[in-house]
């Protein structure tokens, strides 16, 4: 089941090490030009909600669409497949999780840190739930962890 799961698990952080090679362009160190001196001024005073918490941007915002949709799926599927019943429903179970860990994961390389950290717990939730699933447990394991982990990701998505 190890290797099913490494299997699983694999492409995304394959894909996260190339991603974090890249630059989107934005840095001076891309241009190979040195930073501007130039100062800006700004135009008016900040509000109390911009000095309170910045604005989430945009690729954490997708990201949180994205995750949201992620927890949501694997969830569903795991209750189709908690159908299925004893032997062979708790492989599809353990699959089920390994599957959902893996798509947070990819979905979580352009979000900001609280929300990677957030999606590492609910990664990890899923992942001891696919553990425990793959070695047959005689009765269903708590889902408490990763009940308390999607709300951290939840949390941390709507803070900003």
């Amino acid at each position: 089941m190890r290797s099913t799961r490494l299997a699983l698990l694999a492409p995304a952080m394959v894909a996260m090490l190339v991603m974090s090679g890249c630059n989107d362009g934005k840095s001076p160190e891309a241009s190979g030009a040195a930073p501007s001196t130039a100062v800006a001024t700004p135009s008016a005073a900040p509000t109390a909600t911009e000095t309170a918490a910045p604005a989430m941007d945009a690729a954490t915002r997708s990201a949180c669409a994205s995750l949201n949709k992620d927890v949501e799926s694997t969830l569903k599927e795991v209750a189709d497949a908690e159908k299925i019943g004893p032997p062979a429903g708790h492989s599809a179970v353990s699959a089920q999780y390994s599957a959902g860990a893996a798509a947070l994961y990819l979905h979580a390389l352009e979000a900001n840190e609280a929300v990677s950290a957030a999606v590492e717990q609910v990664a990890t939730a899923m992942s001891d739930l696919a553990d425990t699933w793959a070695k047959a447990p005689k009765k269903k394991p708590s889902r408490e962890p990763l009940t308390a982990a999607v709300k951290h990701l939840d949390a941390a998505c709507s803070a900003t």
